[in-house]
């Protein structure tokens, strides 16, 4: 277990033109945003596909896109790890803060602004919204077209807060087991999508029927259980890499060199669609480029491993990286005796946990006029708090099995889901859940990240997460539904300035907190009493 583990995290936003609540075409925020970050003095640049600009990357923040320009994504980090001492998790708050505050600044200039959804609650979902709307990212077409896969499902900006933490290889999959059993509660505590294509829907967490709607009716059968989680915890890397990639099967298409799975670049699939393991096993394999039908020999290395790591849909996932590429016959002899921890322990620069359950949250203006102005300050990192806390919480796996084991995960998710806090099964309520999964990440928490669970502790104290409070709001609006939801899309954008707390600041010789968080919490913290 590592006391200061590597920390950082990819936050989607969806966004709305400021006079209508209508989802906003971010194209034109590229420029602007690129503009603004070179203007203060930051060392940024361009991230281009062709002659179209779709992300800005700084040292510690990559502004980007998702899957459509109407769903930003910022990924930050990385900070911490080892030897790093005790005050990461506050600099990524800060880093957090202003990055959202960055954007919404940029964004309000445009006439638009970040939307406190995990999902645009009145953006059609349409094949013509899809074609105006998606990222041209040469993967997106492969999955509708090659795989069967219904992408679209995603393009009203289906939003999620995902929080990446540092483990070793040894406590790697312990980690993501623990994700995957604490993902109902999550949900439960991040639900904020209650409403699609300017209709109630009669859930609390929307969002995540993306799943089972995107992978309905797969080219390749096998591509269904990507989002369930299996019968049984992981035992081991080997166990994840079979479940992921053996027999049943079908692998992804690779990116050729330069490329990402998903950039800009070419893409190769492999002639037969094998399994993952069975193409690494074998010799040069014949394939072709999605995009020009041209033929490709490609030659299985481990690093094609590196590059499929995505290749499942839960509510976790293990990354890695590796700074010594392991030859085949290596890797494939680690997993013969289950002894891949030793591998990527001796091989890899760093391995984390991806966190995909928690809905995007951001602080409105209701939060911000709370008056406990940790509640707003905290929402948008409270996430990788929670998941930092329950990683260093060596036994919260045992004592949290104990009250849902193993084989209601599945059920229970689907409870908070439909219900959100209010769902129940077998007598456990996803409250009580949720305040058990709550104390132990407490429990794994320094004294001085602790205010970073404020917005789950009002969560729990108010019984009203995110689509309760919009559901709320909603009754006492008039006119039809998508009147009503277009109004609370205003009501909801975010304003500056974002809250920011006093934080217990390091010294200022410390090198692991942002050199200028002191100035950004006391510029931010005066603005606390106007909201």
């Amino acid at each position: 277990m590592q006391r200061n583990p590597t920390l950082g995290a990819e936050i989607e936003m969806p966004v709305a033109r400021l006079d209508d609540g209508s989802t906003y075409d971010a194209r034109s925020f590229f420029p602007a945003f690129l503009n603004h970050r070179l203007a203060r003095g930051d060392r940024v640049t361009a991230l281009n596909a062709g002659d179209q600009m779709i992300g800005v990357e700084g040292d510690l923040v990559i502004t980007s896109v998702d899957n459509g320009f109407n769903n930003l994504e910022s990924a930050i980090g990385v900070v911490g790890g080892p030897g790093s001492g005790t005050f990461s998790l506050n600099r990524l708050a800060s880093l957090i803060h202003r990055e959202l505050t960055d954007v919404c600044d940029v964004l309000g200039e445009l006439g638009a602004g970040v939307v406190n959804f995990s999902e645009h609650p009145a953006c059609p979902v349409t094949e013509q919204v899809y074609r105006e709307m998606r990222a041209p990212k040469p993967i997106y077409g492969y999955w509708r077209e090659g795989r069967g896969w219904r992408h679209e499902q995603g393009i009203d900006a289906k939003a999620q807060n995902g929080p990446t933490t540092g483990v070793t290889a040894a406590d790697a999959v312990a980690a993501l087991n623990l994700v995957l059993l604490t993902a109902p509660a999550l949900i439960a505590l991040y639900a904020n999508s209650p409403f699609e294509n300017g209709e109630l829907t009669g859930l609390k967490e929307n969002r995540l029927t993306i799943w089972p709607r995107m992978f309905a009716e797969p080219v390749f059968p096998g591509d269904r259980t990507f989002h369930q989680v299996p019968d049984q915890p992981f035992r081991s890397l080997r166990d994840y890499f079979q479940w992921m990639f053996g027999a049943g099967t079908a692998m992804q298409v690779l990116p050729l060199p330069g490329n990402s799975y998903k950039g800009f670049g070419g893409l190769a699939r492999v002639e037969g669609d094998p399994d993952f393991l069975t193409f690494l096993r074998g010799g040069p394999a014949r394939a072709f480029d999605i995009e020009t039908n041209a033929p490709l020999e490609l030659v299985p290395s481990v690093d094609h491993l590196d590059k499929l790591q995505f290749s499942q849909f839960l509510d976790g996932r293990i990354r890695f990286a590796f700074a010594e590429l392991p030859t085949v016959d290596s890797f494939f002899e680690a997993f013969a005796k289950d002894a891949l921890e030793d591998l990527f322990a001796s091989s890899c620069s760093g391995l984390y946990i991806e966190g995909r359950a928690c809905g995007a949250t951001f602080p409105d203006p209701e939060l911000c006029g709370l008056s406990n102005p940790l509640v707003a300050a905290s929402a948008a990192v409270s996430p990788s708090a929670l998941q930092k806390g329950l990683q260093l919480n060596p036994d919260a796996y045992r004592r949290l099995s104990r009250f849902m084991p193993w084989r209601d995960i599945r059920m229970m998710r689907e409870e908070a889901i439909r219900h959100g806090l209010g769902g129940t099964l077998n007598g456990l309520t996803l409250k009580r859940f949720s305040e058990a999964v709550l104390d132990e990440a407490e429990a794994g928490l320094a004294p001085a990240e602790r205010w970073m669970l404020a917005y789950p502790r009002h969560v729990l104290a108010t019984g009203q997460n995110g689509a309760d409070r919009a559901l709320a709001a909603f009754e006492t609006q008039s006119g039809d539904s998508r009147t009503r939801i277009l109004k609370l899309v205003r009501r909801r954008t975010l304003q500056g300035p974002l809250p920011c707390p006093v934080l217990a600041i390091a010294p200022a010789s410390s090198s692991v907190f942002h050199k200028d968080s002191a100035n950004l919490v006391k510029a931010r913290s005066r603005a606390l009493g106007s909201h």
